[in-house]
């Protein structure tokens, strides 16, 4: 893509209203754009980080069972009243009605109405295990949307559901996910660690989250030693409860942890939650199977959920300099930043060349084909973030050769013209 003909505009100017890191980058670099507070249209870039996040999803999903399907946006109230949420306090449920006075929400999670869908699908014990999810929009009237990416008010999610016959079998599906978020998140690029979590209004035995450690997360993580020696993580809120957690310091953590051993006190990011839901779904709403012995059983359900927005918003705020962003090369939005510096005649007919030679090679390269400052071009390529920048110039032309700069390295260095597509093919190892 050049960038004469890309729907980018980027700016110098750090919104006001942008209190994270990833708030002001992604507003600044053209990822996002914001339409209401906690709403924001992806932008071409934002698209293709989040295209690219989604794919990996979808094959590691898949690779232990997940069948995809697509669950509506605007729901129908009924399956909410038979589980009994339609009349619980759950603030961020976005309750409204058709013209016609009837009961819908807005989709805020997907239990019930998955639940209402396995009803025809599942009858006796030979129908289970089943594993079914999707990547789809939430909506939740937060009371305070902040932090850019990071609480939204309608944001894209990747929630899936597991449905066994009793709780031994919930255990090896939970697992399941367990090993398909860790490889998710490493082919991401980003760090978590899985922490206990609570329940909330989900419901359910047990729950846990995955957190992308950063300074600037809203949860406290409280770092100690499990029994085998290996690190344990657990979430403040499960320590203390949500509602003092949020306002303790650091020190008075360590300080009222008397029966944990802490280690460091971390924040982070919660960009995955897993829950096992148990019997809580199905019992209220008649989600029933025959076993070997002709008697009915309530069948035991797990939800698995990753914020793909979230997310985005994470890896920025874990992946970035004063400069700005610095994407992993898996959801990059392009792998090279090509730059053409001078308007001279031999300089952009060497920019053209390698441009399409890149193309037709199969890499991701934007071409800023600008007219317009080497300063304003490097400053663009180092908010925008892509791994790699390669420069043409008069200069580097002198040595029949482009620059080379890895995002995350000050150091620059020379390539003939006839080696770079060969060593771009070498980045994409």
């Amino acid at each position: 893509m050049r960038y004469s003909q890309s729907f980018l505009k980027t700016t110098k100017e750090t919104p006001k209203e942008a209190d994270l890191i990833n708030h002001q980058y992604l507003l600044r670099g053209g990822f996002i754009a914001p339409t209401a507070a906690g709403i924001y249209t992806l932008m071409p870039f934002g698209y293709l980080v989040a295209d690219k996040i989604t794919k990996i999803i979808r094959e590691e999903l898949r690779a232990i069972g997940v069948e995809d399907i697509r669950m509506p946006i605007v729901q129908s109230a009924r399956p909410w009243k038979e589980s009994g949420r339609f009349y619980e306090d759950i603030p961020p449920l976005w309750k409204i009605k058709n013209r016609t006075e009837e009961d819908f929400v807005l989709a805020l999670t997907g239990e019930e109405f998955v639940t209402d869908a396995a009803k025809k699908v599942i009858s006796s014990y030979k129908d289970l295990p089943k594993l079914v999810g999707q990547i789809n929009i939430k909506v939740r009237d937060e009371a305070r949307a902040r932090g850019g990416m990071i609480r939204l008010r309608e944001f894209m999610m990747q929630d899936a559901y597991s449905f066994d016959r009793d709780e031994e079998a919930l255990k090896l599906s939970y697992e399941k996910f367990i090993g398909a978020y860790h490889k998710i998140f490493d082919r991401i690029g980003v760090e978590t660690v899985v922490i206990e979590s609570l329940t909330g209004a989900m419901g359910g035995s047990e729950a846990h989250e995955f957190m992308v450690v950063t300074p600037s997360g809203e949860d406290k993580i409280i770092k100690t030693t499990a029994q085998d020696g290996s690190a344990k993580y657990l979430n403040a809120e499960v320590v203390f409860g949500e509602d003092v957690s949020k306002d303790m310091t650091e020190e008075q953590v360590r300080a009222g942890s008397h029966e944990i051993q802490v280690e460091e006190v971390l924040r982070g990011i919660e960009v995955g939650n897993i829950f096992k839901l148990g019997t809580k779904y199905s019992v209220a709403q008649k989600l029933l199977y025959l076993d070997e012995n002709n008697k009915q059983q309530p069948v035991v359900m797990g939800c698995y959920g990753i914020g793909v927005d979230r997310l985005i918003g994470s890896i920025v705020e874990a992946s970035h300099d004063d400069k700005g962003m610095i994407w992993p090369k898996s959801v990059s939005p392009y792998l090279i930043y090509l730059i053409r510096i001078g308007e001279d005649e031999t300089v952009t007919a060497a920019a053209d060349k390698l441009y399409a030679d890149l193309k037709e090679s199969g890499i991701e390269v934007f071409y800023d084909d600008r007219t317009g400052s080497a300063g304003d071009k490097f400053a663009d390529a180092d908010l925008i973030g892509f791994p790699y920048r390669v420069t043409v110039s008069t200069k580097t032309l002198a040595e029949k050769s482009a620059e080379i700069k890895l995002r995350t390295e000050s150091e620059t260095k020379l390539v003939e013209l006839t080696k770079v597509v060969k060593t771009a093919q070498s980045w994409t190892q």
